[in-house]
């Protein structure tokens, strides 16, 4: 036979059942509440490697072709002149054309020129996207025309020159006047360079300038900017030193 509660017993188990509620509520926050705050992070960081990953990949691909056949372009043949600014590894091969028959490049950088009657037969899905990514550069060879019909009629700034893309981290607060107008894909591969210099321990990452620089990075696609990783590290140290 059941006992009959007291009306004193049928409160305090009220309370406890209330205050097990509460603590199931608080729980439940904490493990929801806590991720959210770091997604975007974990967002940021998830892109920037996401990038890294396509490029090893698509080099990979490139790297399993045949041997060039390079063709030779005599000095009196209309071409167009290349320029390659990528960041890959210093040994990676790029290949253009059919077995890398139009020239390649090895490293970060690198120049080359392709006759004008081969430019239609270059422009493969994988060309296009590197042109459109900027990490190919026409420097010379079409008309202005021709340009605006490829998509390569650069702005002013759109994409970092020769001796910017070498220096980015050592330029310190220069890059900071350059990096507004950059296009997407340059700004993604200063954002890429710091955080591996940032990574590396380089004197040069300077967290004012960060800070700055990721101001000028957010976007509708990354609100919180491309250079937060680093920031929030920044932070995880300063108060771990606290």
């Amino acid at each position: 036979m059941a006992t009959k509660l007291t009306e004193e017993e049928k409160k305090a188990r009220a309370e406890a059942r209330k205050a097990a509620k509460l603590a199931e509520e608080a729980k439940a926050k904490e493990t929801t509440e806590e991720p959210a705050k770091n997604d975007e992070l974990e967002l940021l960081k998830a892109q920037i490697e996401a990038y890294k990953k396509q490029m090893a990949e698509m080099m990979a691909t490139m790297q399993t072709m045949q041997t060039p056949q390079v063709i030779t372009v005599p000095a009196s043949t209309e071409k167009i002149h290349f320029l390659w600014q990528a960041e890959v590894a210093d040994d990676n091969k790029v290949m253009f054309g059919q077995g890398g028959r139009l020239g390649s490049v090895t490293g970060k950088r690198g120049e080359f020129y392709v006759p004008k009657s081969e430019f239609t037969s270059m422009m493969d899905e994988q060309c296009r996207y590197f042109m459109d990514k900027r990490w190919l550069i026409v420097l010379d060879g079409l008309t202005e025309e021709e340009r605006e019909a490829y998509g390569v009629n650069y702005k002013p700034g759109e994409v970092l020159d020769r001796k910017a893309f070498d220096k980015i981290i050592e330029m310190g607060d220069k890059i900071l006047e350059i990096y507004p107008n950059l296009c997407d894909g340059n700004k993604m591969m200063v954002a890429q360079r710091y955080l591996e210099a940032y990574q590396r321990h380089s004197p040069f990452v300077k967290r004012e300038t960060v800070i700055k620089l990721n101001e000028n990075s957010k976007d509708n696609n990354c609100p919180r900017g491309y250079f937060m990783p680093i920031i929030e590290s920044m932070n995880a140290e300063l108060e771990g030193r606290a």
